[in-house]
């Protein structure tokens, strides 16, 4: 059961609409998670175990509820960068969604590649 309960409106960009108190608690709740974060593994277990995602939602790094898949917010919504993550965590690895449309998943476990001989 998801710890944080937003409206089911969404605004035009995906995003869940959320007062200034869920805000606040959805801030306080996330970013623990991703300053604790010493891998993408780790985030992704992490934000498992209290019922959300990581995905890619038309181009854009986004927290996703994983009963649902709605998209909850975004990385900036947060004040992180992706670009910050990546300089810590390392690129994550990402399985694209069918449909072409910028849609994805992190993975947790990545492909390992065959040795070239």
């Amino acid at each position: 059961m998801n710890a944080i309960k937003t409206m089911p409106l969404t605004a035009p960009n995906g995003s869940a609409v959320i007062d200034c108190e869920t805000a606040a608690l959805i801030r306080a709740v996330m970013l623990p998670l991703f300053e604790a974060a010493q891998s993408w593994p780790e985030l992704i277990d992490a934000m498992q175990k209290r019922g959300y995602g990581l995905a890619f939602r038309g181009g854009a790094f986004c927290i996703t509820e994983t009963e649902t898949g709605a998209r909850l917010c975004g990385l900036r919504f947060l004040g992180l960068t992706m670009e910050h993550l990546i300089d810590r965590l390392g690129r994550p690895c990402v399985k694209a969604a069918p449909g072409g449309t910028a849609d994805g998943y992190l993975m947790r476990n990545p492909p390992v590649r065959a040795a070239m001989h």
